[in-house]
């Protein structure tokens, strides 16, 4: 009976693993990738895949609990800003795991710069713009290390997420990040009438507030009250949720970043600790490199690379991390950039001290003058740094089936 007992419980807990495994493995979506003789498919993989645990576990818990969010952010530069590879990957995360909203935008159009083509922008007023990879630039500054100020009180601003029809990103709740004081303007919500919305609003700290609202909205109107002491309104961008169980994929990218200019960004930690992410992907090295050999230092770029990761892991705790190498590119289309080799290796090394993960996106592309081969393909632009749009469509594709491929191994 005893034999009997415990055949029938190993009988029940096979039966349970191959549910799971059979119920996670339904879930990934088949990705298909066209055939580029530039493109080593065989690279795309996660190396120590195993320190992202954590966030495999976040996707574990999601899908037998299906009542949690789960938060990817993302943190680059100009690769980022535009938002073709994150906005790929978002999509593909969020028709597997659930739509948990648009996650953390920014109208970079108000700071005079591109904004994603996914993102509506229009705005009214003067606003004027700081970025923290300029040293003459002296404001605070946000997540994304990008700052719009107006003083005008009239001065209105209009996002709508909703371009891309693919994805609906209605929102009911906004975690908005702007200076509040008491010199600050009052924001106020209008709807499509120009009439006052009612909203609750909440600030959690000196630079994020949160905002709710009594139904779901599809875009959002945000204009100013002005009392008599207050004299302007400082932004750093904001995030578009719900209350859908789901995941969240946050881009967070500024066109010129370096791995030190984040580390101006004064309100970076608070800003990404509520954003509460379970895994933080960084993407950063191209403009550290972009100097001549003589000029590159690889300690310098290391040391700002590990103080933007103790920034990370000290604003997210519990979060896995990702490493992005940066691609092979040129300088002034001429040149191509050696000291490349130098921030993978440093890169590599940063890995194996603070138990990251990498996806070498580097050797993927063909390592040194690959480039070249990109551009023949059409996957990358003639100034042999940055990517097409189809080119960043397919590092997007790869970026989410390297994930979910170190994710299924876990269940062989």
């Amino acid at each position: 009976m005893i034999q009997q007992g415990v055949k029938f419980l190993w009988l029940v807990a096979l039966a349970t693993l191959c549910t799971s495994f059979t119920k996670r493995s339904q879930l990934i979506l088949p990705v298909y990738f066209p055939e580029y003789k530039s493109v080593d498919y065989s690279k795309n993989v996660i190396h120590n895949a195993e320190n992202l645990d954590r966030f495999y576990a976040a996707l574990d818990n999601y899908i037998d609990q299906g009542q949690n969010k789960v938060v990817i952010t993302h943190i680059g530069d100009s690769h980022i800003q535009a938002d073709f590879l994150t906005h790929t990957t978002r999509k593909l995360f969020q028709k597997t795991f659930g739509n948990g909203g648009r996650g953390f935008v920014f109208p970079f159009r108000l700071i005079r710069s591109n904004s994603p083509l996914n993102l509506g922008i229009s705005y009214n007023g003067q606003w004027s713009g700081c970025r923290s990879i300029s040293y003459r630039d002296e404001c605070n500054f946000g997540i994304c290390g990008a700052t719009a100020t107006t003083f005008d009180s009239t001065a209105f601003l209009r996002i709508n997420p909703n371009i891309d029809g693919d994805m609906n990103y209605e929102f009911d709740k906004i975690k908005l990040f702007s200076y509040h004081t008491p010199l600050s303007f009052d924001v106020t919500m209008l709807n499509h009438d120009s009439i006052n919305m009612d909203f609750d609003y909440q600030p959690i700290n000196e630079s994020v507030s949160e905002i709710f609202f009594k139904d779901m909205q599809d875009s959002l109107w945000m204009a100013f009250d002005k009392r008599e002491e207050q004299g302007y309104f400082q932004f750093f961008g904001m995030s578009l949720e719900n209350d859908n169980p789901g995941l969240i994929y946050n881009a967070v990218g500024l066109n010129g970043a370096y791995a030190k200019s984040y580390l101006r960004n004064n309100f970076f930690n608070e800003q990404l600790a509520v954003l509460n992410s379970d895994l933080v992907v960084i993407s950063l090295g191209t403009n550290d490199a972009y100097m001549t050999e003589r000029l590159f230092c690889k300690t310098c770029f290391r040391s700002s690379y590990e103080a933007l990761i103790q920034k990370v892991k000290s604003s997210n705790p519990n979060a896995s991390v990702l490493f992005v190498t940066p691609g092979d590119f040129y300088i002034k289309r001429r040149y191509h950039n050696a000291n490349i080799d130098l921030v993978v290796e440093a890169i590599y090394e940063l890995a194996a001290t603070h138990k990251a993960a990498i996806w070498d996106f580097n050797k993927l592309m063909g390592g040194n003058y690959a480039i070249k081969k990109w551009q023949s393909d059409g996957l990358a632009r003639a100034d042999l740094i940055h990517y097409s749009e189809e080119g960043y469509v397919l590092q997007g594709k790869m970026l989410y089936q390297s994930i979910m491929d170190g994710y299924e191994k876990r269940f062989d």
